[in-house]
Formats: structure tokens, sequence, C-alpha cells
């Protein structure tokens, strides 16, 4: 099976790239600079490009059953409009190439429409909202794009504090507490990885963190 990684060169896209590649899957990657993935080009299909560029990411999908997302916000002065855009365009493209599934990561404090937050989450969100606004701007606007297509079967993660720690290979999930308070990288792209061939939070958006026993 071949998927789509988008963000594959961040802190939590190389993870996920590595967890795919682990699995077996066939993977199509959209990055700025091929060369922070030149020791990766024989094992993976590099397409130059951002995610503002709608033939790059057609040429990205294209093949693709499923789509994993985790790129970051840019620090642009106009980063929320080209996010807004961003979902649009991948909406878009994902629909033209007839995929349905997308796994997007997010943020804790994110919210789903009518979804109530517990007081550990408001509290977050305060903090977040007072140093990483549009942070969480640019999170809630790739969001709202994709939950106005209906034929999207998305799973929103939303992790604890990430930690470099060695993974424990046991993930926590939950809809609507945070189980933990914090989430190995290797976990968070292995649950990512995971949820490709999983029903279980096909339009959910859970809250996750590694277990520790």
């Amino acid at each position: 099976m071949q998927i789509t990684i988008l963000g594959s060169t961040g802190q939590v896209g190389k993870v996920v790239l590595n967890q795919a590649l682990k699995a077996g899957y066939q993977v199509n990657v959209l990055v700025r600079d091929p060369e922070k993935l030149a020791n990766l080009k024989e094992k993976v299909k590099v397409i130059r490009g951002n995610l503002l560029d709608e033939a790059a990411v057609e040429k990205a999908l294209a093949g693709s059953t499923a789509v994993i997302n985790v790129s970051g916000a840019v620090k642009e002065a106009d980063q929320i409009e080209k996010f807004k855009k961003i979902g649009d365009i991948l909406v878009s493209k994902m629909k033209q190439n007839g995929i349905t599934r997308l796994i997007n990561i997010s943020l804790a404090v994110i919210q789903l429409p009518h979804e109530k937050l517990d007081f550990q989450r408001k509290a977050i969100r305060v903090l977040v909202n007072l140093f990483f606004k549009e942070k969480k701007l640019v999170n809630e606007a790739v969001m709202a794009a994709v939950l106005k297509e209906k034929s999207i079967q998305w799973t929103f993660v939303r992790p604890a504090f990430f930690s470099t720690k060695p993974g424990s290979g046991k993930v926590l999930a939950d809809e609507t507490k945070m189980p933990g308070a914090t989430i190995m990288l290797d976990d968070l792209g292995l649950f990512l990885v995971q949820q490709i061939s999983s029903n279980d939070w096909v339009r959910k958006a859970p809250l996750v963190a590694s277990r520790m026993d």
C-alpha cells in the first residue's frame, strides 16, 4: 500500500516516516528540500514542492490510499491565511485522487465542534492562547477545511507533550481527556501510522499519551 506523508522532515515527521517504512508502506513525501532526505532516496518517492503548490501536492498524492499530515506552522506574517488555503488544497487534491483517509496531527487544545474541554485542557488553552495563539489558529484552519468535506475519513491526533526518550511501544488514547502527561515521539509516530489500517478513531480526535508501566 502506498501512502503520502506531508511534513516528513520535521521532528514528528521523521519518526512517522521511519515507522511507515518499518511497517512496509510505500511512501511519497512532499518536501521543500529533497536533500534533507537524501539518505532515504532509494526507499521513498520524493516530490519537491510545498503545500501551497497545487501541482506538487497532486503529484505527491497520486497513487496513495491514505495521507498522514504532520506539517507544522511556519513563522510568517500571513501563515493563518496560508494554512486556510493549504487545508482547501489538501481536501481538493485528496478528492481528485480518490483518497478518503486522512490522519492529521493537531494540538491537545483544539476542539471539535460542540466538544467541551475539561479543566486541564481549559488551563492549557489559556497558556496556548498567550504564547502559541497562531499555532492554534493554524491547526484550526486546517481542521475547518477538512470537516467541511463529508467524504474524508479523518482522524485528528491530539498528543500530550513530546518526549525524546525511547518509546514504550504502548499508547493510551481517550476521546475526552488527556490520558497522560507526555508521549514519546516513537510512540506518537507508531500511533499515527497504525491509524492507516484502523477504524477505531475514524472521524474522532483522540488525545494520546505514552503508557508508562
